[in-house]
């Protein structure tokens, strides 16, 4: 079988965003139908059951497949919680990671001990779920395995390659996944975040959401405005991207991080690139290794389009960047790509046994179950060919999109509007951040209307507990204390 050529750089699809005017009204769980008719008997969530898993608490709730439709499929949402360490408890923080496709309750197993300190979270219930379509939750399927499947295009290659990879691989989807293929955007997402509240028996939640999960707790203020105690947006997404329509923001969020890790690197004696030229030369070099042939890893072997993906995997964090040095060395002194063949197994969602979580599918499906376009795909791979045509480093690997095709249109696109909190949402964005720029933090704002703006200089995807320390206080105190911050507030990280 052909390698499948993925739409673009794996880490710029992970996070575009779509809008679309949503056709609902009133509070989306089943009370009224897209239409707006009355439906007789909208799904109340059952109460749930918690088990010991892990150092955590684990349960199951079941929703709709389609809120519109509540006496008809269901399906199970996975979600766990750390109890509050500390009294007076507050009441329920949920936590998204991003994606989409991100686990909830893989960040809560990873993040949830710094969260729930005293010293910051530790009076929230920490909540993560699974979304719909992902983890542990009923899952959506396109493909099992991306083992050298991660391929850019070749010279030669064009618009019915593309075609027909995206053939193949939406034909695979709908065999695999059903009707949930067409139920997994984010305004459904929205919805059973909601039952998870109802469930909890709480009257309103506390939200903190990275990345795509800005774009989730928009669309739940949007939505459910009034029970919404705080909001922390982080790494924003600009409502007006999508799938069907490609901009060269990101393109340029990373061009810029690369930039920066060079710039690093040349004043760094001991960066390990500066022994073979400097990271300009490292880079061209190793591309010009991974495009003459795969290169091994281990025992597997790393495509031209796995040595971008693992690049890009680097940049999400100054913290990352001493890999993609020693990453970059090994392509070139030593022409193997074990490095950048595990920074990208991290982005798509391989696990110890060689097997993946599903990320990349869920990721497919949401951004074009929000998208509510659907152009003609030599409309979507003209404008992908032509942004990456002006691209230094990463233009192979971003070319070569169709978008959501041949998917059928979305029946729920997004719902992103005006919004009305009693607390104003707090949006925090980094000016060094390669997949969500500094201009998608205005962007979002200006949509919600009620929001404050917050920033730092650092580099880095996230701020809050990952690549931002003065950001901190400003954003446990808004979660905690309800403490907002002045509008346009910035720092600047201590070296």
């Amino acid at each position: 079988m052909r390698p499948r050529v993925i739409r673009r750089l794996v880490v710029v699809v992970f996070l575009l965003v779509a809008v679309g005017g949503a056709c609902h009204v009133d509070d989306g769980i089943g009370s009224m139908s897209r239409t707006g008719e009355t439906l007789l008997e909208p799904f109340e969530p059952a109460a749930l059951e918690w088990e010991e898993c892990g150092g955590k608490e684990c349960a199951t709730l079941v929703v709709p497949m389609d809120h519109a439709s509540p006496n008809g499929p269901t399906i199970e949402v996975a979600l766990a919680r750390i109890r509050a360490a500390v009294e007076p408890r507050i009441g329920m923080l949920v936590l998204n990671p991003g994606g989409p496709g991100g686990s909830g309750i893989e960040m809560l197993e990873w993040m949830g001990h710094w969260l729930a300190d005293p010293a910051f979270l530790g009076r929230f219930d920490l909540v993560g779920f699974d979304p719909r379509g992902v983890g542990r939750s009923t899952l959506v399927g396109c493909i099992d395995d991306l083992d050298d499947e991660i391929a850019v295009l070749e010279p030669g290659d064009g618009l019915a390659l593309v075609m027909a990879d995206a053939e193949e691989r939406v034909a695979d989807c709908l065999e695999r996944s059903g009707d949930l293929v067409h139920h997994v955007g984010t305004n459904a997402v929205a919805r059973d975040i909601d039952m998870i509240r109802r469930a909890m028996g709480e009257e309103q939640i506390s939200y903190l959401g990275y990345s795509y999960g800005t774009r989730l707790g928009a669309v739940y203020a949007a939505l459910f405005g009034d029970r919404v105690r705080a909001m922390v947006l982080d790494g924003p997404v600009d409502p007006t991207e999508r799938v069907s329509r490609p901009s060269r923001a990101q393109a340029d969020g990373f061009e810029a991080s690369w930039s920066a890790f060079a710039e690093a690197c040349d004043a760094e004696p001991a960066c390990p690139l500066n022994a073979i030229g400097g990271p300009e030369h490292a880079f061209s070099s190793a591309v010009a290794v991974v495009s003459a042939a795969p290169v091994p890893a281990g025992e597997r072997r790393l495509t031209n389009g796995e040595f971008y993906l693992g690049v890009a995997a680097a940049l999400y964090s100054p913290l990352s960047w001493p890999m993609l040095g020693e990453g970059l060395k090994e392509i070139v002194v030593e022409g193997t790509g074990t490095v950048l063949q595990d920074l990208g197994d991290v982005l798509v969602g391989r696990r110890d046994d060689g097997s993946y979580d599903g990320s990349m599918d869920a990721l497919f499906l949401v951004d074009c179950a929000d998208d509510p376009e659907r152009p003609p795909p030599g409309e979507v791979f003209d404008a992908t060919m032509a942004i990456a045509d002006t691209l230094a480093h990463f233009g192979p690997a971003y070319a070569g999109s169709v978008g959501c095709y041949p998917l059928p249109a979305a029946v729920d696109p997004l719902h992103v509007g005006p919004v009305e909190l009693a607390v104003p949402a707090l949006v925090v964005y980094l000016e060094g951040d390669p997949a969500t720029p500094p201009a998608w933090a205005e962007a979002l704002a200006d949509v919600l209307g009620d929001a404050v703006v917050v920033s730092s200089d650092a580099e880095g995807h996230g701020a809050y507990m990952a690549n931002s320390w003065c950001l901190t206080g400003p954003v446990t105190d808004y979660l905690v204390d309800l403490v907002v911050p002045v509008d346009g507030w910035s720092c600047v990280e201590s070296d």
